[in-house]
């Protein structure tokens, strides 16, 4: 179990020194072209810039949802993240999602396992594994759900989210809050 935990969170990190890598040569691809097209023109550089990180990769400050220490109440924090397609902006939110925010802001999803997820005509599909250490009683369980939905909500193209336990529609995700499949905005 905590070796597959280390692989996913490897595999992570590695997505994200990817994606941040590929903008920097983006980036670096995209100056040259400025200067020999525009000159001293610095409003023209400015409209290229832009074109250039949104054909690239996109960055976004999101609202990140997260459990006060006692588990009663959601902390919400802002975190940038980076995408550069919907697929990846789910997946970008859920990463963040497992990271904590600060001293009193502790992520509900740490110990969760996302192995995949999907966006279609506005419909995110999550699958994720929960192992034991990841399990929390009804309240914890209750806040975890609203910190997932109101995360993913909170972007206008995805209007549902269905959540799967290792590739199963399950009734509950921990055993305590039923499961709509799927929510809806």
């Amino acid at each position: 179990m905590m070796r597959q935990l280390r692989t996913t969170i490897g595999l992570l990190l590695l997505s994200a020194a990817i994606v941040t890598a590929a903008s920097g040569c983006g980036a670096k691809q995209k100056s040259p072209q400025e200067e020999t097209n525009t000159g001293t023109s610095v409003p023209a550089a400015g409209e290229q810039t832009e074109q250039a990180s949104s054909s690239d990769t996109t960055k976004q400050s999101i609202h990140i949802y997260y459990s006060d220490p006692d588990l009663t109440s959601l902390v919400e924090l802002n975190q940038e993240i980076e995408y550069d397609s919907p697929d990846q902006k789910v997946s970008a939110a859920l990463a963040a999602l497992q990271t904590d925010g600060s001293n009193d802001a502790l992520s509900l999803w740490s110990k969760a396992q996302f192995l995949s997820s999907s966006v279609k005509d506005g419909a995110v599909t999550i699958d994720l594994h929960l192992p034991e250490e990841a399990r929390l009683g009804a309240p914890g369980e209750m806040l975890a759900l609203q910190a997932l939905k109101q995360t993913l909500f909170q972007f206008d193209e995805v209007q549902s989210i269905d959540l799967l336990v290792d590739g199963e529609a399950v009734d509950t995700l921990m055993g305590h809050e039923e499961l709509p499949h799927p929510f809806v905005k």
